[in-house]
């Protein structure tokens, strides 16, 4: 059955990928003039991706060659409040790309990449090291800029060869990066000191939610708790995470804000339907992305299923607990340590019993996981959670 979904997925690509060359053939065939000194930036992952570029965007801003031009964000329309919040002094306007109409809706495809081509931007950059062949790729040869620069992109097999045949030549310049599995925030930081040429010196991705207003439905210290997340295989179990609160509220005075987006609003009320406390609060589907970051930023603990809201807490300098199956090990998760983040991951046992092993889990888990996110036991998230807090929340205060 997978088999014959997969068949059918590849050849929905293949019709959509010939749609989509014609649209762009169509546009092409009138004349606008390319406008000097504009410049199109293109990023479209999901939210913890941005979080872990945003803080790159300022040296592009501010550098010679770029520091003159009109420079516009083609983005997914997900973290568009988030960026829009962290990036409003860098970028002149912003393109939202709701990335589900993009790919089928051909009428919004349409509309979006004229728009694009009738900007006449003068340099145009994929900044995504997964370049996707329907997306970002698609966007840059519709520009038809005159400077078209991307990333050699992922070595992931299922794409490497089709970018090679498809989409390669989509660009006047391709930027060279390394193969290795390196931490995706690494990996932005190689990719804009090979695009400016310049040494970048931040070691950490940072935000700042100071000036977000947010009205706080507790009075107490609270932890921040966030049982959802894209994929199934990603989730621990409701019934664990009920078991846990409860503890968490038998042990210690916080309350617990449960967060999650609008769909995620079933598990959290599994879990809550569950719990008889006045000290459990769903903030789920209730807040923007600002929002949420200056929840993160004010709470004194974040445990969470492996999400965007772990990339949240590290910018924030917000001690975190993250559950992990261990998928994309390296490049994702876990921070390397030399950012001094608060931060703990715990894995299923076979990766805990390799975590000194770096080439056994990069060569098992760089892409995928199979492995039981629910093989983590309760009692082992408690024991870690009591050692966590106690030796990484005392003396910790909030900034």
């Amino acid at each position: 059955m997978e088999k014959v979904q997969l068949i059918f997925i590849k050849i929905g690509n293949l019709i959509n990928f010939i749609i989509t060359s014609l649209i762009i053939k169509i546009l092409h065939l009138k004349q606008r003039e390319i406008i000097p000194k504009t410049s199109l930036l293109i990023r479209l992952d999901s939210i913890g991706d941005y979080i872990l570029v945003q803080n790159f965007f300022s040296f592009f801003r501010n550098h010679p060659v770029y520091q003159d031009y009109k420079v516009t964000l083609c983005g997914n329309i997900i973290w568009k409040d988030l960026a829009e919040y962290l990036n409003e002094d860098i970028f002149d306007s912003f393109i939202w790309i709701n990335r589900k109409k993009f790919r089928w809706n051909f009428f919004y495809k349409y509309s979006l990449l004229k728009q694009i081509f009738k900007a006449g931007y003068e340099t145009v950059i994929e900044t995504t090291f997964t370049r996707e062949i329907l997306f970002g790729d698609t966007i840059v040869k519709a520009s038809k800029a005159k400077e078209r620069i991307g990333s050699t992109g992922s070595p992931d097999s299922h794409l490497k060869w089709k970018r090679k045949i498809f989409s390669d030549d989509y660009y006047t310049k391709l930027i060279t990066q390394s193969e290795k599995n390196i931490f995706e925030f690494y990996r932005n930081k190689e990719f804009f000191e090979k695009v400016l040429k310049i040494k970048i010196d931040i070691t950490k991705p940072s935000m700042n939610f100071e000036k977000v207003e947010y009205k706080f439905p507790v009075e107490n210290e609270f932890i921040v708790i966030v049982p959802g997340a894209q994929e199934k295989a990603r989730r621990w179990s409701e019934k664990n995470f009920k078991q846990l609160i409860e503890h968490l509220l038998k042990e210690y005075h916080y309350d617990i804000l449960l967060a999650g987006s609008t769909s995620e609003k079933i598990i959290i009320k599994k879990i809550i339907d569950r719990i008889n406390s006045q000290r459990v609060f769903d903030i789920s589907g209730k807040t923007t992305l600002t929002q949420f970051g200056k929840i993160i930023s004010k709470a004194k603990l974040l445990i969470s299923n492996e999400t965007s809201a772990v990339h949240f807490a590290a910018a924030v300098n917000i001690p975190f607990i993250c559950i992990s199956n261990g998928q994309r090990f390296g490049r994702f998760m876990p921070y390397p340590n030399d950012m001094k983040v608060f931060g703990k991951f715990i894995f299923p046992t076979v990766i805990e019993n390799h975590l000194n092993d770096r080439q056994y889990l990069e060569r098992n888990f760089r892409f995928n996981s199979n492995l039981d996110i629910n093989e983590i036991s309760l009692d082992r998230l408690k024991n870690e959670i009591n050692k966590f807090i106690i030796s990484n929340l005392k003396g910790i205060n909030n900034v």
